[in-house]
């Protein structure tokens, strides 16, 4: 028969694209820990001195170029998602060289192949023509795995068997982070999983990880709520835009910017985009600190905000709001298909005072790591702030002020974040994003109505937020700690029971939130908030 019985292997995990700034970090490796304004400074200083290594980067550049063009091709589908990386065009040549019935393949891969958009293709490729599919994940602490791979990074071993999938194919072990813990945890029953479920959790088959064998019933029952980026204009309830942005539904012309609350109940719709990108219009920023006397707004970056702290005084830049809400304008107006401005109307784009950066938004760090305190960073920023693209906000063609503080309290929730925390590698990608399972009840539902009145008040600790308060229906200013803890804690218990969560896997979703650690004091206090429900729901 044709193909080899086995093909074992460990491709290289380099993707084919040269950086600048990594390029000038490589020959002068203190400048990533400069500020970026110094940063700036001293890479023009450096262009300046050193024309050889000016060269050399252009041909690092043009070399990747031409490596990039043969890996698009069509021989390794899904190569133009992301950047390129040569273990994707691997995976498919092992796919492809070795026996279709029977034939084995065993290889090292970067957690990004389980995961990524770009690898998505090949996983429903092997997923469909594998009769079983093995991986145990691995944490390379303290590099007992790989000496030069950093321990942030997720290392999955596979083992693929061709031929048709019958049942649950796909068996998943790990993480594990030594050797102790990998001697143990192979000879351990792993959590098994059909190919079905798997292409239902996300469009891309992405492969969550999973801390234990039972956490996959805990996944399924989060995954029964419908998904984020739902489009379903049919379950409006009387809907339209955020209030204070106007909508067709308004009986008022447009242009007028009049405040209006209407129930959008299940049928809102959100959808996650970036402002200014920190590298291309990096012109329209100001990168020193300056007394600028009011004049300029900040340019939030991820680390600008913190769940329930919408301002930690870090920022980006600075930038001056007449020239760059010309440009967002031109943005919006000129939009494509694609982009989540088209689905708002002609009119609406063209009234400036509908711009998201005049008025409060939840916006959410796009780096980010399964391993932090926390993954999804959400929170509601003020009003008259930029933000780059590792703060992407969300747009809102349908829903109002409630709507988003529902869906903030979500995000910013336990239960959410212990799914995130089962994909995400790096980064919150939009593949990732958008899939979230969020439930949608109706606005009569008690649970729905503490939710938007507990993120409401969380959402909002100064004066900034005045308007979208008053709109919400909550007070605003700062909370007592001992107060904000509890409406914390009820956050988390009362969205457990909008995903109709047991006692148990709620416990389970704390016991494994972490790998170092369990909070029992958080988990003893949505305990007690969330058996005082059981009786409301």
């Amino acid at each position: 028969r044709p193909g080899f019985d086995v093909i074992l292997g460990n491709p290289p995990w380099q993707e084919v694209t040269v950086e600048e700034h990594a390029f000038w970090a490589r020959h002068f490796p203190g400048l990533r820990g400069l500020r970026q304004r110094d940063q700036e400074a001293e890479k023009a200083r450096l262009r300046a001195e050193r024309p050889d290594l000016v060269e050399a980067f252009k041909s690092e550049r043009m070399e990747a170029e031409l490596m990039r063009m043969a890996l698009v091709s069509d021989a390794f589908p899904g190569m133009g998602t992301g950047d390129p990386d040569l273990y994707k065009a691997f995976c498919w040549r092992f796919l492809n060289l070795v026996a279709m019935d029977g034939g084995r393949i065993g290889v090292v891969l970067p957690r990004s192949a389980l995961s990524a958009k770009g690898s998505g293709k090949f996983r429903k490729a092997v997923f469909e023509q594998s009769s079983r599919v093995e991986i145990a994940t691995l944490k390379n602490r303290k590099g007992w795995v790989f000496d030069n791979v950093t321990p942030q990074y997720t290392i999955g071993l596979v083992i693929l068997s061709r031929g048709r999938p019958q049942g649950k194919s796909i068996r998943l072990r790990g993480p594990f982070a030594s050797p102790d813990q990998f001697k143990e945890g192979r000879d351990r029953p792993p959590a098994v999983i059909d190919l079905q479920e798997v292409l239902k959790w996300n469009d891309a088959a992405s492969l969550p990880l999973l801390p234990t064998a039972g956490s996959a019933a805990v996944l399924s029952q989060l995954r029964k709520a419908p998904r984020l980026d739902l489009n379903d204009p049919e379950k409006i309830g009387g809907g339209g835009r955020l209030a204070g942005t106007p909508g067709p539904r308004d009986g008022r012309n447009e242009s007028e910017g009049t405040h209006v609350l209407r129930p959008s109940g299940q049928g809102w719709r959100a959808r996650p985009h970036t402002e200014l990108h920190a590298t291309s219009q990096k012109p329209l920023m100001v990168l020193e600190e300056r007394d600028n006397q009011g004049r300029l707004w900040p340019v939030y970056k991820g680390a600008s905000f913190d769940i329930w702290n919408p301002d930690t005084g870090i920022y980006y830049a600075w930038a001056n709001p007449e020239p760059v809400i010309e440009w967002l304008q031109s943005k919006r107006l000129t939009a494509n298909r694609r982009s989540p401005h088209s689905e708002f109307s002609t009119a609406y784009r063209k009234n400036r005072s509908t711009l998201p950066c005049l008025r409060p938004r939840v916006a959410l760090r796009d780096v980010a790591r399964a391993t932090d305190g926390r993954t999804v960073i959400a929170c509601l920023l003020p009003p008259r702030v930029f933000a780059t693209n590792k703060a992407p906000y969300l747009l809102w063609p349908r829903g109002d002020q409630l709507d988003e503080a529902f869906l903030l309290g979500v995000l910013c929730s336990i239960p959410l974040d212990w799914y995130a925390r089962r994909f995400v590698e790096l980064n919150v990608n939009y593949f990732i994003f958008n899939p979230f399972p969020v439930p949608r009840p109706d606005r009569n539902d008690l649970r729905w109505r503490r939710v938007v009145a507990i993120a409401g008040r969380l959402a909002c600790p100064d004066d900034r937020f005045a308007e979208w308060a008053e709109v919400v229906g909550v007070s605003f200013g700062p909370l007592l700690q001992d107060e904000k803890q509890d409406l914390i804690h009820e956050l988390d218990a009362v969205v457990a029971h909008l995903y109709e969560l047991s006692e148990r896997q709620l416990i389970h979703i704390f016991e494994t939130f972490h790998e170092k650690k369990v909070d029992h004091e958080r988990l003893a206090g949505v305990l007690r908030h969330f058996r005082a429900w059981q009786g409301r729901c």
